[in-house]
């Protein structure tokens, strides 16, 4: 950080009176471009009716009842709550491993759909308390067949611990030695235990591309399914005895990350979201769509975009997360979003509840920018 001494700022302001006007800033870059008659088709058929988009004039409370419902319809999660309304889900607990560390850490499972079996680690501080319930961080993963064993710090290798650990991948486990209650869930169509095959690669040898057509075809999308997941597993975590209802908090990166941003969008259980490398517009400027295929919700924007669903997480708490050197999201999009979540929380009444933070690498998680905004969320809550 660099120092101006107060007695040196006088003179800096004449020098910059007399230098006549700064320089106008440069525009931002785009993220690509597009041939001209592509693009300008892009941006016609992408711009969308936008019926949900936030609306000051409206009642806060009004719109949010409104744009929420109509995004379980748009997702297939109505649908599937429909299909599934007779189904009771099935909960597996494993043996608690012993660890040298503060907790235990168990494998186990939940079906959520008939033959859907999801698997997860359950983590529990080793002085937990039913007297003194404790927080519960939910940590879906990302496109990492690993991803729910990444999370909970239980490394198939040497390999694969090194790999974690260089970019503080084990958010699990750092929340359990913080004395949270931790599910570490699989995540549908994107771990190892629960993909669905893209025989003879007609899907571009992509599972979770696969997940999403197969999704499509039955009314659902691939988003519902990981938001029905999540759903069932909160269900079962709130009646815990060791587990604090009013202090939840869901964190994921990338698309763990989209979806922490749909469910505390849809599920108000969430109270405290943390979308790592992951919250961004729709598109770009340009047309350019950020996220993978299995994260597509058709005619989202015909329904709003990205800063509607951080509106419909207030007034509870949502910190974005970036590293200025992804290369898959274009700081100046989130940027603007950023400034647009902000007045919507003002909105809200809520305005201190919402943050952007930047760290200092890539796709990863940035540990030290979230645990202050988590503990700050549920000093609150208490």
């Amino acid at each position: 950080m660099c120092y101006i001494k107060m007695a040196r700022i006088p003179a800096i302001l004449s020098f910059i009176l007399l230098s006549g006007p700064l320089p106008a800033q440069e525009s931002p870059k785009p993220f690509l471009t597009y041939p001209g008659p592509v693009g300008d088709y892009l941006k016609r058929i992408q711009q969308g009716r936008q019926a949900h988009s936030f609306d000051a004039s409206v009642r806060f409370g009004q719109w949010q009842e409104k744009a929420r419902g109509a995004l379980v319809e748009l997702t297939g999660l109505r649908q599937m709550e429909k299909d599934l309304g007779d189904f009771t889900p099935k909960i597996r607990l494993g043996q608690a491993e012993k660890t040298n560390e503060s907790f235990t850490r168990a494998l186990c499972s939940i079906e959520t759909e008939p033959g859907m079996v999801i698997p997860f680690y359950l983590l529990i501080p080793k002085d937990a308390n039913p007297a003194q319930p404790l927080p519960l961080l939910l940590c879906p993963h990302g496109h990492d067949k690993l991803g729910l064993h990444s999370y909970a710090g239980a490394f198939k290798d040497e390999t694969h611990r090194k790999t974690v650990l260089e970019k503080e991948g084990d958010i699990g486990a750092q929340a359990s030695r913080r004395g949270f209650v931790v599910i570490a869930p699989a995540t549908r169509g994107l771990a190892e235990e629960v993909l669905v095959p893209d025989p003879k690669g007609r899907h571009g040898n992509r599972p979770c591309r696969a997940q999403l057509i197969h999704c499509l075809l039955g009314g659902r999308t691939a988003i519902a399914e990981r938001v029905w997941d999540i759903q069932r597993l909160l269900d079962w975590a709130e009646k815990h005895p060791l587990i604090d209802p009013k202090r939840i908090v869901m964190t994921g990166n990338s698309g763990g990350g989209v979806l922490t941003a749909y469910t505390a969008a849809i599920d108000t259980r969430i109270k405290v979201a943390i979308p790592s490398c992951s919250f961004t517009s729709v598109t770009s400027k340009e047309g350019f769509i950020f996220h993978c295929d299995c994260c597509l919700v058709p005619k989202l924007r015909n329904w709003g975009d990205w800063k509607e669903l951080g509106g419909l997480v207030a007034p509870r708490h949502l910190l974005i997360v970036h590293g200025v050197s992804d290369g898959l999201h274009h700081r100046p999009t989130v940027d603007k979003l950023g400034g647009q979540l902000k007045n919507i929380f003002k909105a809200a009444g809520t305005p201190n509840n919402t943050e952007l933070e930047w760290g200092n690498s890539g796709h990863r998680f940035y540990p030290s920018l979230m645990w202050p905004f988590i503990e700050k969320a549920l000093a609150k809550k208490k």
